[in-house]
């Protein structure tokens, strides 16, 4: 059945009914959030398995694991960096949610990796931006770095020039994202269907305020976040856009930033492995934040952590986890960064009094 017009709910009052439809709570009655290329891979591997839910989740998890030796592969190609290949590879929030766990957004990370290659080794634009639009069809957070790869495939073109090869690119993207869509197309809500997550709060800055503040404070800053960010993506971009001189490493640093807030700020539902969307850029982060962003993914896997040791998430308790994991990572940031200045003047002084004697 078509997914962005069938829920489970609407499965079940049809009367069918199995153990996995049971288990679906929270989503129950949600239609599709994802975009339709993550639909079609998912049909297609569901073809393999004979209608046994036990065979379609090995194919799930067999497929995650070939994904993540190929991202693996990506992260090495582009940096020519061991550590950061195995930064990636073992990295205990990757190997939970997106190969325990079957999240789908390893094929979001697997398509920033593979136009970030081209873009970086290749020096291919086509390609470059033929992934970033698959990328924006497999879940659509993507699309916020579409605009900043674009921006640097055009680098050494007059700035009215570089707009409008922008222009005709970003359309390019979304007559492909279209096109993925046609397959499923009854009408215009298929289009709008990623919108159902708006509608729920979990584990987000915004859920923490509606639980723990006063109404109208939270009606007011929950109006305010969409919008304000738009204007501050649309500043960002546009700044960077009138520049003469434009390197991808601040290219990358601006829309990592853009992320954060996307994620921790704006997002109604959070869910921890969200953060692994920054892993791609993680490589023209300053060491602060790259520091940062890797605590993020260590903090993440308490939760986990909590569940295996006590059958349940004592993280989650209280305040938000996001406000948690953002709290304890600034924390992390500063212990280590204070420890690695403290051992570099002991360094120094050491080697002052060597020098003196």
């Amino acid at each position: 059945m078509n997914p962005y017009y069938t829920s489970v709910g609407d499965l079940q009052n049809q009367g069918i009914n199995d153990e996995i439809l049971n288990n679906t709570g929270y989503w129950k009655n949600t239609t599709s959030v994802y975009g339709p290329l993550w639909n079609i891979i998912a049909e297609f591997l569901v073809k393999f398995s004979f209608g046994s839910v036990t065979i379609a989740l090995f194919i799930f998890k067999a497929a995650s694991l070939l994904i993540h030796v190929l991202n693996s592969y990506l992260m090495y190609k582009i940096t020519k960096s061991r550590k950061y290949m195995l930064l990636y590879a073992l990295n205990p929030l990757v190997l939970i949610e997106l190969l325990s766990n079957v999240h789908n957004d390893i094929y979001l990370i697997l398509f920033i990796l593979l136009a970030l290659y081209f873009l970086v080794r290749k020096k291919n634009i086509y390609f470059t931006i033929l992934f970033l639009a698959l990328s924006v069809s497999i879940k659509y957070s993507s699309a916020l770095l579409v605009p900043f790869i674009l921006i640097y495939c055009f680098k050494d073109k007059k700035v009215p020039k570089r707009i409008l090869l922008c222009t005709i690119s970003g359309l390019g993207i979304i007559a492909i994202v279209v096109l993925f869509y046609l397959r499923y197309y009854e009408d215009y809500t298929v289009f709008t269907n990623m919108l159902a997550q708006g509608n729920k709060y979990s584990q987000s800055i915004l859920a923490f305020l509606m639980k723990k503040t006063n109404k109208n404070i939270f009606n007011l800053v929950n109006s305010m976040a969409i919008p304000v960010f738009i204007g501050v993506y649309i500043t960002s971009v546009s700044i960077v856009l009138f520049k003469k001189k434009i390197l991808l490493k601040e290219l990358m640093r601006e829309y990592n930033f853009i992320m954060l807030i996307f994620i921790f700020v704006v997002l109604t539902t959070f869910q921890k492995w969200y953060v692994l969307w920054l892993l791609p850029t993680i490589i023209w982060q300053n060491k602060k934040m790259r520091n940062f962003i890797l605590y993020l993914t260590i903090t993440a896997i308490i939760p986990s952590i909590g569940y295996f040791l006590v059958q349940g998430d004592p993280f989650m308790v209280g305040i938000s986890y996001s406000i948690k994991m953002l709290i304890l990572s600034a924390i992390c940031v500063l212990v280590f960064d204070n420890i690695s200045k403290i051992k570099k003047i002991k360094r120094r002084t050491k080697y002052e009094s060597n020098f003196v004697r």
